[in-house]
């Protein structure tokens, strides 16, 4: 089902009782247009650049279901509503759809785990979604490789240089 995310920033001028008020009129004016889900009160918080001259501002974001109809008419009547409020600093509304909104299972990590002779894969976490238990992985021990010393070097480049 396809909603759109509301996310508001209110002028920091307005006290805690007019912040209420002027949300339940934008609520309200909203309702007419689709169904509202908000869970949230307003939060004031200090903004990380200034906007319209507001280094603070009020936050609140809600949920809008539309009814049924032309969704370019409706998100453009949305968007002249909240343009027209002047205790309005920005807006963003974004699309999206429950379905994508649902988290997918996480992937199951494996971290190495040393022992004396092997390295064993151990998992970390398994996913929520999977019924089977997850295998012990065992890698080969690598050879070791042998380092050369600075003498066999030097004998190497007197060789490749002929001298």
């Amino acid at each position: 089902m396809l909603f759109y995310e509301l996310n508001l920033l209110i002028s920091p001028n307005l006290s805690e009782v007019e912040i209420s008020s002027f949300i339940e009129k934008i609520e309200g004016e909203l309702q007419k247009k689709g169904k509202i889900v908000s869970d949230k009160k307003a939060e004031r918080k200090k903004l990380a650049y200034s906007v319209l001259g507001q280094i603070e501002g009020w936050f609140y974001f809600l949920n809008l279901y539309p009814e049924a109809g032309d969704k370019k008419e409706f998100l453009d009547s949305v968007e002249k509503y909240l343009k027209e409020e002047k205790d309005m600093l920005r807006f963003l509304i974004i699309k999206k759809d429950t379905k994508k909104t649902e988290a997918p299972a996480k992937p199951i990590r494996r971290r190495p785990v040393k022992t004396e002779e092997t390295e064993v894969i151990a998992p970390v976490a398994e996913t929520v979604a999977a019924e089977e238990p997850v295998a012990e992985v065992v890698a080969e021990e690598k050879p070791k490789k042998h380092k050369a010393q600075l003498e066999e070097i030097d004998e190497k480049l007197n060789e490749m240089l002929g001298e």
